[in-house]
Parts: C-alpha cells; sequence; structure tokens
C-alpha cells in the first residue's frame, strides 16, 4: 500500500466523495494542512525568540560582569592609591622635638682690662702705670690675662667670661642674676593629691599618638622640668626620647599640669627640677 498523506487535500476529497461538503468537518479537515504548517512556523519562532533572548541575557550578564571587574579593579586601585597619599601626608606631619634656641641679646660687660686711650706726651709726664712694658718684664710679672678682653661699656655690668651661648658684648642691658635651679632639696616639690593623682591626670589626659599606635611603638618618655618658686611647669626637656610624637605628646600634658606645691630650701620656696615618666602603652 503506498504511503497516504492523510491531511492532504486528495485524501480529504476521497473520504468526503458523495458526501456533504458543505458540512464544518470537511472544511476543517481540508484546512488542517495549513493550520499545521502556521503552527510550525510559529513554534519555529518562538524557539527562535527564546533562543535569542538567552543569548542577549548570556551577552548582557557577561558584559556587566566585566565593568564590575573593572570597576572593582579601578576602586582597589584608587582605594590604594588613597591609602598612600594619606600616609605620605601622615610622614610629612612627622616632626622632631626641637627646642628653640634663644635669639642672641647684646648685655652690657665690665671691661677686663682697661683701655688707655694713646696720647702722645712727655716721658716724665707719663705714669708709671701706664707705661709700656718691656717683653721681658711683662714675661716676670705675676698677673693674668683673661681670656677675652673688652673695653666694657657699663660699670655695672658683667665680666665678659660669664656671658652665655645667647649673650654677647654691646649691649645696655644689665642681665638679672638667675636664680638656682636645685636639683637636691630639703623638701621636694609636690603635685595636689601626691604621686597617684599626678599619674593620674597624665594617663587621662595624654592622647596615644595615631602613628606611634600603627608603627607599634612602646615604652616611656623621661622628662624633666622645673617647678618654679610659685609652683608653675616652667622648663621642659625630654631626658629619654621614645618617638617624635610620643614626646611631643608627653610634653604638652606636662605643661598642662596644675601648679605644684614648690620645693623648699631652708624653708624658703625654691625651684626645682622634677623627673616625671610618661609610659605609652597599647592595652
Amino acid at each position: 500500500m503506498a504511503k497516504v498523506d492523510l491531511i492532504s487535500q486528495q485524501w480529504c476529497d476521497i473520504v468526503f466523495e458523495g458526501r456533504n461538503k458543505d458540512y464544518g468537518a470537511y472544511r476543517m479537515r481540508a484546512a488542517a494542512g495549513r493550520r499545521n504548517r502556521v503552527a510550525l512556523i510559529w513554534l519555529l519562532i518562538g524557539l527562535f525568540a527564546i533562543g535569542a533572548i538567552i543569548v542577549v541575557n548570556n551577552v548582557v550578564q557577561d558584559i556587566i560582569e566585566a565593568n564590575r571587574t573593572v570597576d572593582n579593579t579601578e576602586t582597589t586601585a584608587f582605594s590604594e592609591l588613597e591609602q598612600q597619599k594619606e600616609e605620605k601626608k601622615e610622614e610629612k606631619k612627622e616632626e622632631k622635638i626641637e627646642y628653640e634656641k634663644p635669639q642672641e641679646e647684646k648685655v652690657a660687660v665690665k671691661a677686663s682690662i682697661q683701655f688707655t686711650v694713646p696720647k702722645i706726651v712727655d716721658d716724665d709726664k707719663v705714669q708709671d702705670d701706664k707705661k709700656l712694658k718691656t717683653q721681658e718684664e711683662v714675661t716676670k710679672s705675676s698677673f693674668a690675662v683673661a681670656s677675652q678682653d673688652y673695653a666694657g661699656d657699663s660699670k655695672n655690668g658683667i665680666n665678659i667670661d660669664d656671658l652665655k651661648e645667647n649673650q654677647s658684648a654691646g649691649g645696655t642691658k644689665v642681665p638679672p642674676k638667675e636664680e638656682e635651679i636645685f636639683t637636691i632639696v630639703e623638701q621636694e616639690a609636690e603635685y595636689p593629691g601626691g604621686e597617684q593623682a599626678l599619674l593620674a591626670y597624665v594617663r587621662k589626659n595624654c592622647v596615644y599618638p595615631a602613628i606611634a599606635q600603627e608603627q607599634d611603638i612602646q615604652g616611656t618618655v623621661q622628662l624633666r622640668f622645673v617647678v618654679e618658686k610659685d609652683g608653675s611647669v616652667g622648663e621642659v626637656k625630654v631626658v629619654k626620647s621614645l618617638h617624635p610624637a610620643c614626646d611631643k605628646e608627653a610634653v604638652r600634658v606636662v605643661k598642662t599640669l596644675k601648679r605644684f606645691t614648690p620645693a623648699k630650701q631652708q624653708g624658703h620656696p625654691v625651684r626645682a627640677w622634677f623627673t616625671l615618666p610618661v609610659r605609652f602603652s597599647i592595652q
């Protein structure tokens, strides 16, 4: 038996031969082939559309992922760059504690030798103490020549050998005699509340420098400062350094201390040195 196409028009005509072809079943069977072709076409179109959507979605996801990776890379690089800039800024901010060098002060000094203005006179009128001595007489004499000779500009000035590093001769101001700073006294200076109150104040008000924490720097800054006769804090020196930032912070805190009960010597208030260790420790 030959292969028969059940949906062909020829088969439809054979089935409905001698029958009423105006009946609905004939038209449905006659149009079945066309409907099937249309349905197949739409099915293929649907499958193609679904495949296209999947492909486009995958491409879009790849593009988004690629952009996200680039953004993350750029963000990471930018963050590292900003961090490097901040570290450089912190390094630039790091300062060494340098105590200000006192400005030079001109003060009045006494003459170390008598200055004689040359004057031509008769030999018999020259005083014996002003006559020029021979080399032999100078060698045999017992007087000592000062390390520096200066004519002087004030009878009330100081000796030229007593000038300090920041002083030079030639001024009119007579410097006051600096009071002695005692290292050992009969009665030491005392902070209000005692040593425990002093250490508690330092711990409470001392701020641990961030740069020292980052570098894990721990230890003690040894300070030495003057307690004045009125109990105030005077000159502050760093005896043992830990880190420039820690040294600076320790000096700052000490300068904010309340007034001490001043040290006493023979019953009188005197200037005295006070030693204080400032501990920096990461808890």
